[in-house]
């Protein structure tokens, strides 16, 4: 076990590096992508869903909310059934970067996969394969892993 976590550890910290830097290029932080993410996911969301969400106090959140409706990656609207609600949402250039940043990430994998043998990268997908049922057994047991 400890092998495979010396062999993944560098990958995966050199990909966040990768990835941290083309946010920064975009003008997005860890939090507006994290936002972003999840407005993607799940659609629209109330301020206080996504304070719960983030772990975070509603005041923080308007914040972030705020700057990122000034960059335009996100948009406030009102609840048409109770106008009291304010609900936030994707917009098309907040999912437009989005898929920006999705696009970036699979350019350079497939370049790295491009550099292996066509039985490595079988190898690789029976392996990552394995790794993804794995997760979903974890997943399904709802246990938090800390």
């Amino acid at each position: 076990m400890d092998a495979l976590w010396t062999e993944l550890q560098p990958i995966i910290a050199g990909e966040r590096s990768v990835f941290a830097q083309r946010c920064h290029e975009l003008g997005l932080s860890m939090s507006h992508l994290h936002l972003m993410s999840l407005l993607d996911t799940r659609g629209a969301m109330t301020m206080g869903t996504i304070a719960e969400t983030l772990g975070a106090a509603l005041p923080n959140v308007t914040g972030l909310v705020s700057r990122m409706q000034q960059r335009g990656v996100v948009e406030r609207l009102r609840d048409e059934g109770d106008r009291r609600v304010v609900l936030v949402r994707l917009t098309r250039a907040g999912m437009a970067q989005l898929r920006k940043l999705e696009l970036i990430r699979r350019r350079r994998l497939t370049v790295a996969l491009s550099d292996m043998t066509q039985e490595q990268r079988e190898a690789l997908l029976q392996s990552i394969h394995h790794l993804r049922i794995a997760f979903q057994r974890v997943d399904a047991t709802k246990e938090t892993v800390r």
